[in-house]
């Protein structure tokens, strides 16, 4: 969402239309199978991936989920929905007891989203509205079987952690996990085809963007490491500034072809693919493995000496289309011999060629939630007094002391912003209500200064 424009990275008719899931229609999906081990991990030789047909009778949403399973609905006459969540919980203890951030990061930052919709009695015809989160993926809080996440500060600005959201959140890592474990055991599969010689066949490869993480380095980073555990002891800021201060021991994602760890995710390989309406490297991981199960079953027919469908082409494998030779058809419908061209080199995805675009396209992603964050202060302001809109911050931690300046964590906001002390020295932790100094949206410019009194 920009000032003047909505870009969408695929035509919104396929996104609304074609490949949407609609109630009372069948429609064509990928769907993967697995078994969940007593200890949460994956049994590898249950994982199953094939061509589906899906019929939605109706669709839910996050908030009517959650009242299901509060009111146990989810656990009698929809019952599938109690079972999910038995193993979202399941696999969420599974995933810290490898060492996924949720473990050791129990209470995240909440992040802000900002909606922009028409809105014919503001004034731009557009209405602003912030919707506050603490991140479905934390996870020690527990009661009642439900991963609950209080907020430290005590505002009611966040909303809690719904059970809805871990469900969905743990079966689309679980997707995740088992896809690349299931490209692993595909590879084994095709090396030993392509020992025998005497079968026609296409070459099968199948290559996805696996995402890595590398673990933290504690022992280059002693001190700091020392900081973090004191941070974590004293649980300044509810947990929030052991989060922030944590964060300089991420390491960046990486992406690649290689089936390594993900650290922060607690996993042996990860592939992200659930989601091809929103990401198109997702959607090119769908297309991968459409083209590999149809090269799969052509190798079959051929090994099987049947005619190939008609109605495949190149396009749908991503390789030349093998034929029958001439006059090499029998009474019976069997095929001696097929043309094959092994000088064709396959169609490979391009998977680097997206993420740059997704690189690129990052800052525009950072410059429009903050222009709107800021018009949404602007507006504030200008519908009020300056001095009547004041704001609940927290000080999360000193950025640089020679300058009194602080990182803060603004609540109704879902902000993290720069603050230079009028008062000197803050502690960690401390509450502090400021209100606006200056706010440019354009200029992305926004500055606060100590309030004489809180709001209200």
């Amino acid at each position: 969402m920009f000032p003047d424009l909505i870009v969408f990275d695929i035509l919104s008719l396929s996104m609304s239309s074609t490949m949407s899931l609609k109630a009372r229609y069948n429609s064509r999906a990928l769907s993967l199978g697995v078994e969940i081990l007593p200890d949460g991990s994956i049994d590898e030789s249950s994982i199953v991936v094939v061509p589906s047909l899906i019929r939605v009778d109706y669709r839910l949403t996050y908030d009517e989920v959650d009242d299901m399973l509060a009111e146990g609905v989810g656990y009698s006459e929809e019952w599938e929905l109690g079972a999910m969540l038995d193993a979202a919980l399941k696999r969420r203890t599974h995933r810290i007891e490898c060492g996924s951030n949720e473990g050791w990061i129990p209470n995240p930052i909440p992040q802000a989203s900002v909606f922009v919709k028409p809105d014919e009695n503001a004034a731009d015809q557009l209405s602003i509205s912030i919707n506050i989160e603490a991140s479905h993926n934390s996870g020690l809080n527990q009661t009642g079987g439900a991963m609950l996440l209080s907020n430290p500060s005590g505002s009611d600005f966040v909303k809690p952690v719904s059970q809805s959201f871990l469900l969905v959140t743990e079966m689309m890592v679980l997707a995740g996990e088992a896809v690349g474990k299931w490209k692993i055991r595909c590879d084994e599969e095709q090396k030993q085809l392509a020992e025998d010689d005497d079968i026609p066949k296409l070459s099968n490869e199948l290559v996805f963007p696996f995402r890595s993480q590398n673990p933290p380095d504690w022992k280059s980073r002693e001190r700091e490491a020392i900081v973090l555990d004191s941070l974590r002891e004293r649980n300044e800021g509810g947990g929030y500034c052991y989060a922030w201060f944590a964060r300089r021991f991420f390491h960046a994602a990486k992406i690649g072809n290689d089936p390594l760890p993900h650290h922060g995710m607690g996993l042996d390989c990860y592939v992200q693919w659930t989601s091809p309406i929103r990401r198109l490297s997702d959607l090119q991981v769908h297309s991968a493995i459409k083209r590999y199960l149809r090269k799969e079953r052509v190798n079959e027919l051929m090994k099987e000496a049947r005619e190939i469908p008609a109605e495949l082409s190149a396009g749908d494998l991503g390789c030349y289309l093998p034929g029958a030779k001439e006059d090499s058809i029998d009474e019976e419908g069997k095929i001696g011999e097929y043309i094959l061209d092994p000088d064709e080199r396959e169609e490979q995805i391009d998977y680097k060629a997206n993420m740059g675009l997704v690189i690129a396209a990052r800052p525009l992603q950072r410059k429009s939630q903050a222009y709107w964050t800021y018009e949404y202060v602007r507006r504030r302001i200008e519908s009020s007094s300056p001095d009547e809109v004041v704001f609940e911050c927290m000080v999360l931690g000193c950025v640089d002391s020679d300058r009194d300046q602080y990182s803060i964590y603004v609540h109704e906001l879902g902000l993290e912003h720069r603050y230079l002390s009028e008062r000197g020295a803050l502690k960690l932790g401390q509450t502090i209500w400021l209100k606006v100094a200056s706010v440019y949206p354009r200029m992305e410019l926004l500055t606060f200064t100590m309030a004489s009194r809180k709001q209200g």
